[in-house]
């Protein structure tokens, strides 16, 4: 009696089993997404992850898993394996047609495009006899812009050299800037004459407009690094002043334009001619945050060169233009390179240096004639 008895067991069990195998990830869904599309360097946002069983089986233990970048350093450490990627486990009791959401912070530590991919489901059988797991075709991604750095030195510094070019220049009127109504006089032209306004006041009345001065900068940063010691984080600190640098001239309706010597695969060259539209803001973070050093760069000074004699000799820049030069390999043979290829333009060097070293008193007495060096102190991390 009790033989049969354990065999009725014994061949529920296996029944079990074998139904539970077949049925177990039938209807389970999972979804991971981020909180934002996008966020700073330093800055916080939380991954969601949504598992649902749209059956009326229950499961008893579902663990869920999935990798990414170290990178994303989840603030929850509980289940969480580090190596070159970041592993995350997490067990669930789901019952029929439940749906469970667990939020999950991260801190978003460095600058780059990151994917949540390759989860997994995994199941135990009773007493933990067996297990079976199940890939699922889902991702959650993001883009860690370039962090927010202190650029007030150098807005200072291009503040005055702009005001420096008004100062030269002669102001014109911008005829989008309405000022007010004056009488006529013999000097000003007839396409100024408000004739609603005349015939109000029976005499000759006159658009007045602001006189404002064209402001434009153009940045060129370089991220080449391939001496033998690397510096990489004065590359990171200098792609984050120059995308620092544009939000805020962007902010302050100026045109921006930008130009850089890293490469993202077979994307052509990163070129912006200046443009004051807020929509290119995107378009240039995500191309920074997608950078890449093993994707190579182009030797900076060849880079000025190509600009200046193809690409500015079709689409000129104006003589107003501020151009910023953001680079850490600053020498006396890239100094020549960047006095020939600049000319007459009002030029700001800007050079990421670590913090007491000898470049910073070096570099800071080179500045002559319409060319200024300003040397950036950074911390040593």
């Amino acid at each position: 009696m009790i033989i049969l008895l354990l065999l009725g067991i014994f061949l529920v069990s296996t029944l079990w089993e074998l139904y539970y195998k077949s049925q177990w990830s039938k209807d389970i869904a999972v979804e991971l997404w981020f909180d934002n599309d996008a966020v700073y360097a330093g800055q916080e946002t939380k991954l969601y992850e949504m598992i649902e069983n749209r059956k009326g089986m229950a499961v008893p233990v579902l663990e869920v898993g999935f990798h990414t970048q170290k990178e994303l350093d989840f603030t929850d450490i509980e289940n969480t394996n580090v190596s070159d990627y970041i592993y995350k486990r997490d067990i669930f009791s789901v019952l029929g047609r439940q749906k469970i959401t667990r939020e999950i912070p991260v801190k978003c530590t460095k600058r780059g495009k990151y994917e949540v991919s390759d989860a997994d489901i995994t199941t135990y059988t009773l007493l933990y006899r067996k297990h079976y797991s199940k890939g699922i075709g889902t991702s959650a991604g993001i883009y860690v812009y370039p962090k927010m750095t202190d650029v007030s030195e150098i807005m200072n510094a291009c503040e005055r050299m702009i005001g420096t070019q008004q100062c030269a220049k002669r102001l014109y009127e911008d005829p989008f800037a309405f000022r007010t109504i004056r009488n006529y006089t013999t000097d000003d032209p007839m396409k100024t004459i408000n004739w609603k306004a005349s015939a109000k006041t029976g005499a000759l009345m006159v658009n007045t407009f602001d006189s404002v001065q064209s402001q434009k900068a153009m940045i060129f940063l370089d991220v080449e690094d391939t001496g033998i010691l690397k510096y990489e984080d004065l590359v990171e600190e200098s792609i984050a002043m120059a995308a620092t640098i544009i939000r805020k001239l962007l902010r302050q309706n100026m045109e921006v334009g930008f130009v850089y010597n890293g490469k993202n695969g077979t994307k052509a060259d990163t070129l912006l001619m200046p443009t004051n539209r807020k929509s290119v803001l995107i378009s240039l973070e995500r191309t920074l945050a997608q950078y890449k050093k093993e994707n190579g760069t182009e030797d900076f000074g060849k880079l000025l060169y190509r600009c200046f004699a193809e690409h500015f000799l079709t689409k000129p820049i104006s003589e107003d233009t501020v151009l910023i030069v953001i680079t850490k390999n600053l020498n006396d043979q890239l100094m020549e390179q960047i006095e020939e290829c600049t000319g007459a333009y009002q030029v700001l060097i800007v050079m990421p240096v670590f913090r007491g070293d000898k470049k910073s008193s070096e570099y800071s007495a080179k500045s002559r004639k319409n060319i200024r060096v300003l040397v950036k102190e950074v911390e040593r991390t």
